[in-house]
């Protein structure tokens, strides 16, 4: 598993057989948006718990039959599985280096 300071926005994020299943959208504190193609309409959350490990700057996935497309009323993904105390979607966080240049 991984932690949430291991996983950046844009990452490739890998089967368990190597193969490419897409990238970070954005980051949250117990889950991740996996974004299946660029410039995809889909997204996934996926929990830091189904990561196997990270490496060279890629993320490897545990298993991945349970990321099936869902959709809730607006047409927005879904929380994880084990989404207790999630109700907000993932928010990108704004690194200090970022900040100190936007003049925040």
């Amino acid at each position: 598993m991984v932690i949430q300071d291991e996983v950046r926005e844009g990452m490739v994020v890998r089967d368990m057989e190597g193969r490419r299943v897409g990238r970070v959208a954005a980051v949250g504190e117990t889950h991740f948006e996996l974004e299946p193609r660029l410039l995809s309409r889909e997204e996934f959350l996926v929990e830091f718990s189904d990561v196997r490990y990270a490496r060279d700057g890629e993320l490897y996935l545990e298993r991945t039959p349970h990321l099936l497309k869902l959709e809730d009323d607006d047409g927005g993904a879904l929380p994880p599985r084990h989404h207790n105390g999630m109700d907000a979607e993932p928010v990108n966080v704004v690194e200090d280096a970022e900040a100190s240049h936007s003049g925040a």
